[in-house]
Formats: structure tokens, C-alpha cells, sequence
């Protein structure tokens, strides 16, 4: 059967690293690559991939939300998350968000192969400088429960955007900005947009 992997990281040279490391383990498996969020949640509402490498910082999100949407969309998916990151806390956290490996960024092509590998093998593959003591702060992840539609809104929300300016850049109604925080405040368990960004802007990292 053939596979499906998914590579959403906005850097050529990167993507193209990624890609060839792909195929080393998967000569003949089907890559998709995509340069921001948006763009990889319509693939992964039109197809089931196997594998999934994600970026922490494309241009539309940075940090753990974009793992957690993906996660949400496709459960079945392995996510090895690809990072300028090498800070051990950082990889902790993406682990407890249900990464199943990361990579940073200066790994060697080896090292890439061998992660991707053991990773579409049902697997994980962390750095062994994860191991060291210490702990990042526990992160909501209920972020993950948003609808893409839903997640877009409270995105622009947390850049500076009101209701009017939201509902003009998404091309929806000011009413349907509206109804979307509702739902997502229920979904977050918080009672105003103050508290619901601040939940997502938990998930942020300087990767």
C-alpha cells in the first residue's frame, strides 16, 4: 500500500530536505508539501496521511496549535514536528501533545531518515537531549476540539483583529464571527476573548 505523507514547512531548502529524506525511507510513497497551516488542513480534510512533518513556525501559526489542529483532523496520523528548536522543553511539550517525533532543523540527513523512518514505522524518534531534567509548563490542549474555521477566527483575533476586520479578511458574516467565539469560548471552558487568547498564545513557541 502505498503512503501518504504530508510535509508542511514554508522553507524551501527545508521542505526539499524533508522531502528527499521521505523518499529515502518511501521510494514510492505519495508527499504533499504545503508552506502554511491553512494549506495542510485542506489536505488533510481531502486525504488520510500516514505521516505528517510539521513545522512549529509557518506563517500562519506558531507553536503547538498547529499540532493540535492536525492531530484533531487526522487521529490516525503519525506528526514528527520539525523545528529550529533544539530546547529539550520545547520537545516535551510536543511530545505531551501527542507528537510522535521531533527533528530539529540542524539534524543530518541521517539523523532525518532515521526519525522518519521510525516514525511512519508506528514508532518515535525524540532527541536524547529531551531526557534531561526539567519541564516546560502543562498546556491546555483544547485548542485541538476548534474547528479550522474556529481556530482562524481566534488566529486573527489573537493578531490584533476585531469582529468587523475578521469577518472582512475571513469573508464571512460579523454575525458568524460572532457565533464562532461563542462556540469557542464554550469549547475553551473560558467566558471572554481576553482568556480564549491567552490559551492559545499558551501553545506559542519561539521555535
Amino acid at each position: 500500500m502505498v503512503q501518504a505523507i504530508l510535509i508542511a514547512d514554508d522553507h524551501p531548502m527545508c521542505a526539499a530536505a524533508l522531502g528527499m529524506a521521505a523518499r529515502e525511507v518511501a521510494a514510492d510513497a505519495m508527499i504533499e508539501q504545503v508552506g502554511t497551516l491553512a494549506d495542510a488542513v485542506v489536505q488533510t480534510e481531502q486525504r488520510k496521511f500516514d505521516l505528517i512533518l510539521l513545522d512549529l513556525m509557518l506563517p500562519d501559526v506558531q507553536g503547538l496549535a498547529g499540532l493540535l489542529m492536525l492531530k484533531r483532523l487526522q487521529p490516525g496520523a503519525r506528526i514528527a514536528i520539525v523545528s529550529s528548536s533544539d530546547q529539550p522543553a520545547v520537545m516535551r511539550r510536543a511530545a505531551r501533545e501527542g507528537a510522535s517525533g521531533f527533528m530539529p532543523k540542524s539534524a543530518a540527513m541521517s539523523a532525518m531518515v532515521a526519525a522518519i523512518a521510525a516514525v511512519l514505522a508506528g514508532g518515535q524518534s525524540f532527541p536524547p537531549e529531551m531526557f534531561v531534567e526539567g519541564g516546560g509548563n502543562e498546556v491546555a490542549s483544547l485548542i485541538g476540539e476548534l474547528s479550522p474555521a474556529q481556530f482562524r477566527v481566534l488566529r486573527a483575533a489573537a493578531d490584533g483583529s476585531q469582529n468587523k476586520q475578521i469577518a472582512y479578511e475571513l469573508g464571512i458574516a460579523e454575525t458568524t464571527v460572532k457565533t464562532h467565539f461563542a462556540q469557542i469560548f464554550r469549547k475553551l471552558g473560558v467566558t471572554n476573548r481576553t482568556q480564549a487568547i491567552l490559551a492559545l498564545q499558551a501553545l506559542d513557541i519561539a521555535a
